[in-house]
């Protein structure tokens, strides 16, 4: 059935609507859970279908997965759970607990007589019993007869206690609010009746979080992404939650709305009719458990009367089809798995498109972009495998498949790779190519080359940064990949360039794929990176994050006397963008280890999770030259010795500390350097590393403590100074867990690392988050014309890239 909603109307939001549900409250929510690991750090995945789009008429297609959302398997990971804090806090509101501590269980002793009971169908009953079981109180949940014993087993094994009725949904609503009186539990339903709202609101609240994260990086003035949005029905929460954000973002400019239900429980329908909440006209019960309900949620219809333009209803064979279909991909799409209710809205959106009548009521014409929501996986598995013919396991199969054939080319990334290998070349087959060299300069005109063949913007800034900016559907902060291009004077050939070369292959592809991203996209080249001929290392992204000023920059004089500045306009590429100008919503860098511990232990892909800080010192010693042989030795002033003492010293204290410390003395100079004379001058630099910056000062302090005793035991003098610092780097947590989700998903075994050589990426999270892809390192060997890394781990990381890329900036 279809039934044009007459009370629907176009206006700004109510202002007593929005004091309950709004965008800000969905962020709230997502603030609230965060840390949790019952749900994900990062947005979940909007598929772009554009073969579904074709077949069916329309310009787009969006499937906004949820099953990607926990690994409870269900966008219902977000409405209960938050509503259990909120529940918790508004009781125990003297004690000040976060959404963090209690879902880290720190207050589970003090809560262990608290509580909670529900009635569900499934999801609802498995995110609360989950979210408990984190908290450390008592969960209860009421299922009626037609609840399958696998969505039962889901639910006790987070702990719950089962309690079985006859009856329907309704009829155990009704047994969960008895029980609740009885014995002074709390009710955590997501359906609103008289007298009972806080609750449901802060479910809605919960799923609010959606709308946020499709919405989010949107200028004031850039209207709606999506003309239609198709949400499922049920109760009337997740539609309510979502209408919400729309309504509140956009006013009258909403998109047309349309809610679906199952034929047999239509009570968001038979309320439109109505014009008030009202029950289901069938039997209720349904394949689409999620959405099995007799009766509308009054709180969820004061927000779904005004705002959706139309109620619908599906049949379970309609949406049995939808499932088999979005699980076979047969227009060229990825494969999706998505559960009886979650294919709601593509069985509504596909008998829209077979209705004339009905697709010209909603104005659902050939320009026309919906966004459905995919609000669950296989949450019955059993179920799944019945209705698709297979189990979701192979359907998963199916997708990584297809994200293999359809991502990158290896043949173009290592063509790429090999063409800008040819500048700077040295013998061996590495690569000479110090910042703002002539061989350095051959290497920007070639980037910038290829940048404007794919369409990218080419801006430089004023330490020579290039970034490659690539046009999104609105002016929402930039999600930027890339690194360097600048080497040591025997380095590899995918050192840093390998960053930028798969940045460039991704933006091909999205070309190629006529894929047009939320946020615009950025490829950079960062300016001296390795700081060899000019310091600090890291100079480009150090300028860019704030962190060291751009005068400072250009007045560095280089190893051979030559000034920054200079050497940056003789070349070409000091530019005229603001330097900073730029600032990222989130920053990914693709790169080589640059060791061995991804090979040695079989991984495919390194998460990179946190980076070592660096403290570089440079100690000069001043003694006295004198002639070799007859000076003794307990009169001599020996510069040279000092410099000895200290490489051996730092090497010990590195192996005594142990764990992630590391020493190195990598550069001795000795005056006047000849083998008969003791040396009047000496120095020598220190680098020290470690992920922790405690331990790290302490090496710091213990290294300045021995310089002293040193100087006084052989009557020298020490100049010191330091040459660069910066701290230990934790990278951002979502992203870090998002790099592994989306290797996951292309079936690439992945291992959490430090990287113990300094990046790009820990300068740029200074101001955005960031984090780092590693791909293995042949024998660990890198800065060294050996550097090596085989193509087909290159490509493994290119893809983890793309696909990470395509979550951060808005896929569809």
């Amino acid at each position: 059935m279809f039934f044009p909603n007459p009370h629907a109307a176009r206006r700004a939001y109510d202002a007593e609507l929005q004091s309950l549900l709004s965008l800000s409250e969905g962020r709230a929510a997502g603030q609230r859970l965060a840390g949790w690991p019952g749900v994900s750090a990062q947005p979940t995945t909007a598929w772009s279908l554009p073969g579904l789009a074709q077949a069916l008429g329309i310009a787009q297609l969006t499937i906004k997965d949820e099953s990607r959302r926990s690994v409870l398997g269900s966008f219902k990971a977000l409405g209960a759970p938050n509503a259990l804090v909120k529940l918790v806090q508004r009781r125990f509101g003297k004690a000040g607990w976060s959404g963090t501590e209690l879902l880290a269980g720190r207050h589970a002793e003090a809560l262990s007589g608290f509580t909670v009971i529900s009635a569900t169908d499934g999801n609802h009953g498995r995110a609360l019993a989950a979210a408990a079981q984190s908290v450390g109180c008592r969960c209860v949940i009421v299922l009626h007869a037609h609840v399958s014993a696998e969505r039962e087993q889901a639910i006790a094994a987070y702990g719950a206690e089962i309690v079985r009725i006859r009856g329907n949904y309704d009829d155990s609503v009704t047994e969960a609010a008895r029980l609740a009186r009885e014995q002074g539990w709390e009710v955590v339903s997501d359906t609103s009746y008289e007298g009972y709202e806080e609750v449901p609101r802060d479910v809605m609240q919960g799923y609010g979080l959606i709308a946020a994260e499709l919405l989010a990086g949107l200028d004031p003035a850039d209207a709606c992404p999506w003309t239609h949005v198709i949400l499922q029905g049920g109760v009337g929460g997740l539609a309510a939650g979502l209408v919400s954000g729309f309504w509140d973002r956009f006013g009258a400019g909403r998109p047309c709305v349309i809610v679906v239900e199952p034929e047999q429980a239509d009570c968001l329908l038979q309320s439109a009719i109505a014009g008030r909440p009202a029950r289901a006209a069938g039997s209720v019960d349904s394949v689409m458990a999620g959405l099995a309900c007799g009766e509308a949620s009054p709180l969820a219809w004061r927000f779904l009367l005004p705002a959706v333009d139309a109620f619908m209803t599906v049949s379970d064979t309609q949406a049995e089809a939808a499932m088999r279909l979005l699980a076979d991909g047969p227009h060229g799409d990825v494969p999706l798995v998505a559960g009886e209710s979650g294919v709601a809205g593509l069985a509504a959106l596909q008998r829209l498109a077979a209705r004339p009548s009905e697709r010209q009521a909603v104005g659902l014409d050939a320009g026309a972009r919906v966004l459905l929501i995919s609000t669950e996986g296989a949450t019955a598995p059993g179920v799944y495998a019945g209705i698709v013919g297979r189990t979701a396991a192979h359907v998963q199969a199916a997708q990584r498949d297809w994200l293999r054939r359809a991502g990158l080319s290896q043949e173009r990334l290592m063509q790429r790779l090999e063409a800008h290998a040819a500048l700077g070349a040295i013998e061996g087959g590495g690569v000479c190519r110090l910042a703002l060299t002539d061989a350095d300069r051959q290497g920007r005109d070639q980037l910038v080359h290829w940048m404007r063949e794919l369409g990218l913007e080419v801006r430089v800034d004023g330490i020579g940064n290039i970034f490659g900016i690539r046009a999104g559907r609105t002016q929402a902060a930039p999600v930027m990949t890339g690194s360097h291009i600048d080497t040591v004077a025997t380095g590899g050939r995918y050192d840093g360039i390998y960053g930028v070369m798969a940045g460039l292959e991704v933006v091909r592809w999205l070309n190629e794929h006529g894929i047009e991203l939320a946020r615009p996209l950025v490829v950079a080249a960062f300016s001296n990176e390795e700081g060899v001929r000019f310091q600090p290392d890291m100079m480009g992204s150090l300028v860019h994050a704030g962190g060291l000023p751009l005068q400072q920059a250009l007045d560095t004089v280089g190893i051979d006397g030559l000034r920054c500045g200079d050497e940056l306009a003789r070349i070409g590429y000091a530019g005229d963008l603001p330097c900073g100008s730029l600032r990222p919503h989130a920053f990914v860098e693709l790169h080589i280890e640059q060791g061995p511990v991804l090979e040695a232990e079989g991984a495919c892909i390194g998460a990179v999770q946190d980076l070592q800080g660096i403290s570089w010192q440079e100690f000069r010693f001043t003694g006295q030259s004198n002639h070799a042989g007859t000076t003794p030795m307990h009169l001599r002033r020996d510069a040279g010795y000092c410099a000895a003492a200290v490489a051996v010293f730092v090497r010990e204290l590195a192996r005594r500390y142990g764990g992630s410390q590391v020493a190195t003395a990598g550069a001795v100079q000795l005056h006047p350097n000849l083998i008969n004379v003791i040396a009047a001058r000496a120095t020598v630099a220190v680098d020290l590393r470690n992920t922790d910056e405690a331990t790290l000062q302490r090496a710091e302090q213990e290294l300045a403590a021995y310089v002293r005793q040193l100087c006084e035991a052989e009557s020298v003098t020490v100049q010191t100074r330091r040459l660069a610092r910066f701290e230990p780097v934790r990278f951002d947590a979502g992203l870090v867990r998002l790099i592994e989700d989306c290797a996951g998903a292309r079936g690439h075994r992945t291992r959490r690392m430090s990287s113990g050589a300094g990046h790009d990426a820990q300068m740029m999270a200074r101001i955005c988050p960031a984090a780092m892809i590693f791909v293995p390192s042949a024998g660990g060997i890198s800065h060294n014309p050996r550097e090596h890394t085989e193509p087909a781990d290159l490509l493994r990381g290119a893809n983890v890239l793309l696909d990470a890329l395509l979550t951060l900036a808005g896929q569809g």
